[in-house]
């Protein structure tokens, strides 16, 4: 049971691989006999799980959402195949099927805030889309205009990365370089729903790097945040917000962000139907 007293299911959805959920339920205010039920998929970075939303999914469900938490392939609960981006867009859609999710919302962090673009760049119909920095490694010369570290420490970005690849399963692998061959503009450029690219002001990885490799990340962040910033002048569904805090704003500060959330997705029974 949860805080508000109400059951959250765990269960595992038939897609073309099994797929891990945790259904965590709607608030009884946001039934409706009408417009958007406020149905929401929930999509956790590399290497998480649905135990990563617990908290916001919770707040969410408060303000009359129904939050539903999934594993993309080779995370969790979930089984093992080849990871496709249409791939993974076609799982989310098996478990909105398979819950009978209404036009649901997507948010997701990393990893998933890549699936949640390109989710909105094949369902007109979704109400939003959210990315919490979800926009892959550096892969390309222009991304690094203002680095002034030079292409040794540029290789040796690439080579970091190759070399953490090694030691993970094969779907991971494939998910990861999947990030790696992302090009990014053309991903938000595709958008065609309500889309929100959240990019927070700390980076917990270039913390975790090696000092000079931590610079190109930097340098890499800051070309991203000016390039969609710009870009959203092109896309009208898309927009550029800066959230306070790491990029794990979702843990570190769950409250802030399910209120930015919150002032961001449509209230439940406010989307009529079409």
């Amino acid at each position: 049971m949860t805080d508000l007293g109400l059951p959250r299911t765990d269960l595992l959805v038939r897609g073309e691989v099994s797929l891990g959920v945790r259904d965590h339920g709607r608030h009884p205010r946001g039934e409706s006999d009408h417009g958007w039920r406020g149905d929401v998929l929930l999509v956790p970075p590399v290497r998480g799980t649905v135990d990563d939303w617990d908290t916001v999914a919770t707040l969410l469900r408060g303000l009359g959402y129904r939050p539903v938490a999934t594993e993309p392939r080779g995370h969790g609960r979930s089984g093992t195949g080849t990871w496709t981006w249409p791939a993974v867009v076609a799982d989310l859609a098996a478990v909105a099927d398979a819950l009978a999710l209404d036009r649901p919302a997507v948010i997701g962090h990393g990893l998933g805030g890549a699936v949640a673009t390109f989710w909105a760049g094949q369902h007109p119909e979704c109400p939003l889309a959210v990315s919490i920095d979800g926009f892959g490694n550096p892969n390309r010369a222009a991304q690094w205009a203002g680095f002034a570290g030079g292409a040794e420490a540029i290789d040796a970005f690439s080579d970091y990365l190759s070399d953490a690849l090694r030691e993970l399963p094969e779907t991971l692998r494939q998910a990861l370089r999947a990030v790696e061959d992302l090009v990014v503009l053309d991903v938000y450029r595709a958008v065609r729903c309500p889309t929100a690219a959240l990019v927070s002001e700390e980076s917990d990885l270039a913390e975790v790097l090696p000092t000079e490799l931590g610079l190109v990340w930097l340098s890499y962040r800051d070309w991203v945040t000016a390039a969609l910033t710009t870009l959203q002048r092109e896309v009208a569904p898309l927009s550029v917000l800066r959230i306070s805090g790491s990029n794990d704003a979702y843990l570190t500060h769950p409250e802030q962000l399910a209120g930015l959330l919150a002032e961001l997705l449509p209230e439940p029974s406010s989307v009529l139907t079409a």
